[in-house]
């Protein structure tokens, strides 16, 4: 008998994988061949007929399916690939976050793809899934907006936890992470606080406070003025003026992220406000190019590194099981004050 003659499996894709993955047993009920056979037509072996060969790609069309990589490439001595997206190289944040995670993945002698979300988030997930094993990003869209077009393959997203199934998170605690830096920053001498908030709006136009925002506002207590602008350093600018000129008694700014902050340092300077005796300004994120201004940047640091090393650990867990699960997997990290001379 023919390696190929097998005999048909009866049913559809019936029993697929819960998280709505595609398996290579689907693969073979459908064909109607066996799951060996799935596996030789996939890798281009010459152990079965072109016509069983092009009937089983079909139904691999047809279903979506994409092969493990994982399985694959243990069974060739190859290594994982791993896409990493993030929002624009524009912000010197994403850059180090990069870096992080090239260090942390070829640790682990896996490779890395980085892209942006330019395009559009759902066709950045697209674009990585044909190329790698599993993608790790920070999103603006609800995962039902982008898991889709993963085609199965984990997603770990940074920063807010998920729970869609298939889709994974590194959580970033800010509210902890505010809450302990306010709390410091009252014992420094913080008694009028404001905000630098981001201007970004939703997908729909809409114009909302960000869950910093909202941290920080629970941390300090009482209400506290809040400006919205541009994640840039003009931003940080204008923010800062706005500020002043609505409370000039203001003491301590919290601003969005660093890029802004080192914005109202330069506003501080341009307006002759002496940062930190008359306010203090701190920024989030925790980038290197703080310590290059002056004063330099206290910063609330995201520990760029210890994401890096979670998100790869649940990468790890989810290629060492067979079938993935479909539970989201969660991990979190505590944002940490980095003091330097701003605050």
């Amino acid at each position: 008998m023919r390696p190929d003659d097998d005999r048909p499996i009866p049913g559809s894709i019936e029993g697929a994988a819960p998280s709505g993955r595609v398996t290579i047993r689907d693969v073979a009920r459908a064909a109607g061949v066996s799951r060996q056979t799935v596996t030789r037509a996939i890798n281009n072996m010459t152990e079965i007929s072109e016509e069983t060969r092009q009937r089983v790609m079909r139904t691999v069309e047809e279903l979506g399916y994409r092969p493990n990589r994982f399985a694959i490439d243990l069974s060739r001595q190859r290594t994982h690939a791993v896409g990493l997206i993030v929002g624009t190289f524009r912000n010197p944040y994403y850059a180090q976050l990069a870096d992080a995670f090239v260090t942390e993945l070829r640790r682990r002698d896996w490779q890395v793809v980085v892209g942006t979300a330019d395009q559009g988030e759902a066709e950045a997930v697209r674009s990585m899934a044909a190329q790698t094993d599993a993608i790790i990003g920070y999103f603006l869209e609800p995962p039902a907006e982008f898991a889709p077009a993963a085609r199965g393959i984990p997603i770990v997203q940074l920063e807010e936890r998920a729970t869609l199934p298939g889709v994974h998170s590194v959580e970033l605690d800010f509210r902890t992470g505010i809450r302990d830096l306010v709390d410091a920053l009252r014992t420094k001498g913080a008694r009028r606080f404001a905000m630098i908030d981001s201007s970004k709006r939703t997908s729909e136009g809409l114009a909302v406070g960000s869950p910093r925002r909202q941290f920080f506002e629970e941390a300090v207590g009482t209400q506290c003025l809040v400006v919205a602008e541009p994640e840039t350093i003009a931003g940080g600018v204008d923010g800062l003026r706005k500020l002043l000129a609505q409370d000039p008694k203001i003491d301590t700014v919290l601003a969005f992220n660093d890029l802004m902050a080192m914005g109202a340092v330069q506003g501080a300077h341009t307006l002759g406000v002496d940062v930190p005796g008359q306010v203090r300004i701190v920024g989030i994120d925790g980038i290197s190019l703080g310590e290059a201004i002056s004063p330099t940047l206290t910063t609330l640091s995201l520990e760029t590194h210890t994401v890096a090393a979670e998100a790869a650990s649940i990468l790890a867990e989810l290629f060492a099981s067979e079938p993935m699960p479909s539970a989201s997997i969660t991990r979190i990290v505590k944002p940490v004050a980095l003091w330097r001379e701003s605050a």
